[in-house]
């Protein structure tokens, strides 16, 4: 938990060959299996070392890639999330880069002063929990329905997605163990709906799929309206297998809290232990101690306006289509 007298952290280099990389990033601690989640992520200090090393060499020699964070807590989001494939990290790396300039919306901006990131914070439309899972899990809530479709569209909800994932992508735990998502749909309405569409949400689809330096464990759906199902189900036929897998719909939360997560997590308002309001005032509190850093990245740039195959079009597709790919042979001795 960020504290309000802990200074703001220092803005790291974007430069892509800096003179000196910063290679200051804490152990991930606090499960008691985490030595087995290293063992599932195929970390170990040498391997991380080599991995670092030949990501800022293909940053570096990338003729596309204009600035960007070279760091190593940055770096390992993508090897983390990855399982310290550099291949895959380095295709992931590319789509975020290029989510950030394709999507502006989303990524530019991510200051928590800003009056309407301010406001849905205010009234915790998305904020995670204070306690992690056994796991060592960070678990967020999104309140869907409090987004008022008279005042904001989908692009803030995916703001403030970002928002919270930039906020705490960092944390070496975070990395590791990963993330839950869940969606309390209970607010959600027929307005709601109108500011939803099939083309957004596979928009949202490709950038998880293929962008998000994360390691997603579960994504959840609660309290769904039966005219909402439609948004939930557009969604996850878009996602890829791995994570469709986990994600489920459930009722209500009791029967979500007896078979997926401990209640008292939750806050105290859905049966746990600590008030919603202590939640939010600690993810406040990230935001600000993060505000220098996340501002920052609105100045990491790809080009993708030139002519060769992988470029705008075809930055976000999948994957495994095989569609970028023609830097993975940059000759990196």
């Amino acid at each position: 938990m960020a504290s309000s007298e802990q200074k703001p952290l220092p803005v790291p280099s974007l430069e892509k060959a800096p003179e000196k990389y910063d290679d200051e990033a804490e152990e991930p601690t606090g499960p008691a299996n985490i030595a087995e989640t290293l063992e599932k992520l195929r970390e170990e200090p040498l391997v991380r070392e080599q991995n670092l090393k030949q990501m800022r060499d293909w940053i570096a020699k990338h003729p596309h890639i204009r600035r960007c964070r070279t760091d190593a807590r940055f770096l390992l989001r993508f090897l983390r999330a990855k399982k310290h494939s550099f291949m895959v990290a380095s295709q992931t790396l590319e789509r975020y880069l290029a989510a950030r300039m394709i999507h502006p919306g989303w990524f530019q901006r991510l200051d928590i002063r800003d009056p309407e990131l301010s406001h849905l914070a205010d009234i915790g439309f998305i904020y995670p929990l204070l306690e992690r899972t056994a796991d060592g899990c960070k678990v967020t809530m999104t309140d869907w329905g409090l987004l008022d479709p008279k005042q904001y569209t989908i692009e803030h909800s995916n703001r403030m997605h970002i928002l919270l994932a930039e906020a705490y992508s960092d944390d070496p735990l975070v990395q590791c163990a990963g993330a839950i998502l869940i969606f309390d749909l209970k607010h959600v309405t027929l307005a709601h709906q109108s500011i939803v569409s099939l083309s957004v949400l596979k928009q949202v689809a490709k950038f998880i799929n293929n962008g998000l330096p994360l390691r997603c464990q579960g994504v959840y759906a609660v309290n769904v309206p039966a005219g909402a199902m439609w948004i939930v189900n557009g969604l996850v036929s878009f996602l890829h297998e791995k994570i469709r897998s986990r994600f489920a719909v459930f009722h209500d939360f009791d029967e979500f809290t007896k078979e997926r997560l401990d209640r008292q997590l939750l806050p105290k308002e859905y049966g746990g232990k600590v008030s919603k309001s202590e939640h939010m005032k600690a993810f406040r509190e990230q935001c600000e101690l993060y505000r220098d850093k996340m501002l920052a990245l609105d100045e990491m740039e790809i080009d993708l306006d030139h002519n060769e195959p992988y470029s705008r079009h075809a930055m976000l597709d999948d994957i495994e289509g095989g569609a970028v790919g023609s830097f993975r042979k940059l000759d990196l001795d």
